[in-house]
């Protein structure tokens, strides 16, 4: 999003150029093939196969989060519908279980469980477990308002999800879950 200048708006980090570049220049998305054609005699070491297709997949996913969130950010923040999800969802947690299903920081979702609250969107109360604890819970405002962005956001995913055949969508799906099991297993490890 970018102010009435061109320049970005406030707190936001400018938007990737994702138009074509004129003819025989490289852009967003041609960078990935440059880079793949180039990048192997500057770095003999470089695992060309895996930097091309981990710069395919960051950049391809940064285009489409871009687009949606581009899309819904004048409403809420997309760490915010995050957090609204999970509590909608899930139902009443602790912040450190919400941290763990948003896959955000302790800090960032205390700062933004702030703001939510102050906004009418999310409750807190002592624990009736463990009179220590705080539990979350999104207010019947806070579930509307989710629920309201969420259908656009999920209009906005259907779009691009529309653009693979089932099977293509299955085998991305299978092996992202794969890689994120072993990301996982990797943390057990260490």
């Amino acid at each position: 999003m970018t102010g009435p200048d061109d320049r970005p708006a406030a707190g936001r980090s400018p938007a990737p150029h994702f138009d074509s570049a004129p003819d025989g220049e490289v852009d967003y998305w041609s960078f990935v093939d440059h880079f793949a054609k180039n990048a192997g005699a500057q770095r003999p070491w470089l695992d060309l196969e895996a930097a091309e297709f981990f710069m395919t997949l960051h950049r391809a996913f940064e285009l489409i989060v871009y687009d949606i969130r581009g899309e819904l950010e004048q409403r809420m923040s997309s760490a915010a519908l995050r957090v609204l999800l999970v509590l909608t969802t899930v139902g009443p947690s602790t912040l450190l279980r919400v941290t763990e299903l948003t896959g955000m920081s302790r800090a960032a979702v205390s700062a933004l469980l702030k703001r939510l609250e102050a906004d009418g969107l999310v409750d807190r109360s002592p624990s009736a477990e463990d009179g220590r604890s705080i539990v979350i819970s999104a207010t019947d405002e806070g579930t509307r308002a989710c629920d309201e962005v969420y259908r656009d956001y999920n209009a906005r995913e259907s779009f691009w999800y529309q653009h693979l055949d089932p099977e293509e969508a299955e085998a991305i799906k299978r092996g992202l879950s794969r890689l994120a099991a072993s990301v996982s297993e990797a943390r057990r490890r260490s």
